[in-house]
């Protein structure tokens, strides 16, 4: 025989402090003590560092929002960076139908259903006023029966039927309970009605004259087109023969005046449709020209600027002249503000003692060759200046003491656009600047 010691049951357990793994106190050989399983790459800390505290602090800020929005300011008319951002991060959002059962929802909901389930019973009450009849009427009639089944009782056929007999009759006159109705689910239940008005339908209608019809028929061929043609000739050379007795006989002088005129206007007429684009082309001849003197304008160094402090290099580039301003003195010149490339000058002469007439000339550095604007004027030109904000406007003063503003969105024959008079303030000494 074997005999085999089974561990008591009030082996103690206790928890290993170090190790975390619990361990009985018996002798058992089969016992394994429970280890703590760590990952590979754990952090070990040391009890000082364990035993530190560290601070958290709970934010309301979301850490996944957007920081560099922009959007369009239509008040400010460009994109401005929006500062104030949304910090709501929903993690879960459910949609429901509970309807909280003290709104006015709520209530009406339970009104509607209260109101549904009292109607039957209204038409129950009605019931039992009919049942009441009904009742009397069976109670006189199990009166007349009594006899009958008394002398059934007696004769031993039926013992105790006149008794449940009554019974049943009870049961089956009496009303039966009103049932409970089932409510409907107020939480997922919703029940809406609606009548929409339909719209009468209307018929229309209006009867017109019928258009004008005409039937016809013919045949072309060569012969007819031709004498079609032929009659339309003489048509148009017998209304000429009318006009012509009509119109008076006008003088060869007349004539030659008038091809004259309306040759010149034609040619007008030519030279102004193409005005615009011959003064392009003319520009784009210059430019390709002059290209070197431009470079030499924009971007010319001159090496020995170094050895030479404070000493400049002129370089002849251009020469501007015109015609008709030959035999005037410059006397006034002037930049534009507003385009770089264009500047104005101003003619007269400084012989005060036989004072000339004057000439307004702008010229452009894209065309050296003639100048973009020239105006005449009775008196010689003193001095001039263009307006900053609006570089078109061109103020003048003359010799004679006459102020003049010439407006280059205007055509040159109004120009100038004001002139000062002995009217409106003239003196007589000239206008310097």
């Amino acid at each position: 025989s074997q005999i085999g010691i089974r561990p008591s049951k009030s082996t103690v357990r206790r928890r290993d402090e170090e190790g975390g793994a619990e361990v009985g106190e018996g002798a058992d050989e089969w016992s394994q003590t429970k280890t703590l399983i760590k990952p590979p790459d754990q952090l070990e800390l040391t009890d000082a560092e364990l035993k530190e505290e560290i601070t958290r602090i709970l934010t309301a800020n979301n850490p996944h929002a957007p920081q560099n929005i922009v959007r369009y300011s239509f008040k400010e008319r460009a994109y401005k960076q929006t500062s104030v951002v949304e910090q709501m991060a929903v993690h879960f959002s459910l949609y429901g139908n509970l309807i909280f059962k003290d709104s006015d929802e709520g209530r009406r909901q339970s009104m509607r259903v209260g109101s549904s389930a009292a109607a039957p019973v209204s038409s129950l009450v009605v019931d039992f006023d009919a049942l009441d009849a009904e009742l009397k009427e069976a109670e006189g009639e199990t009166e007349e029966t009594e006899a009958e089944a008394e002398a059934e009782a007696e004769a031993g056929e039926k013992t105790d039927q006149p008794a449940e007999a009554q019974e049943e009759k009870e049961e089956e006159v009496r009303p039966r309970a009103v049932q409970e109705r089932k409510l409907t689910n107020q939480f997922n239940f919703s029940e809406r009605a609606s009548q929409t008005y339909n719209n009468p339908v209307r018929d229309r209608a209006c009867q017109m004259e019928p258009p004008p019809r005409a039937t016809f028929s013919d045949t072309a061929n060569q012969w007819k087109i031709y004498d079609a043609y032929v009659e339309e000739l003489e048509k148009l050379e017998k209304s000429k023969e009318k006009e012509k007795q009509k119109a008076p006989v006008a003088k060869k002088e007349d004539k030659m005046m008038g091809r004259k005129l309306t040759s010149l206007e034609s040619q007008s007429d030519d030279i102004n449709k193409v005005a615009k684009a011959v003064k392009i082309v003319e520009r784009m001849v210059n430019q390709n020209t002059f290209d070197d003197i431009a470079q030499d304008f924009k971007y010319f160094e001159d090496a020995s600027d170094e050895y030479r402090d404070n000493m400049g290099t002129l370089l002849p580039l251009w020469k501007f002249q015109f015609d008709k301003a030959k035999r005037l003195a410059v006397t006034a010149l002037c930049w534009n503000p507003g385009y770089r490339d264009l500047f104005v000058v101003g003619h007269g002469s400084y012989d005060f003692m036989k004072q000339s007439r004057g000439m307004l000339l702008l010229y452009s550095l894209k065309n050296p060759t003639f100048p973009e604007y020239n105006f005449s004027s009775e008196s010689g030109i003193m001095c001039l200046d263009v307006h900053v904000d609006h570089p078109y406007l061109i103020v003048v003063g003359f010799y004679d003491g006459n102020v003049a503003i010439y407006n280059l969105k205007k055509p040159a024959a109004t120009q100038p656009g004001y002139k000062s008079s002995a009217m409106s303030g003239k003196h007589t000494d000239p206008v310097w600047q």
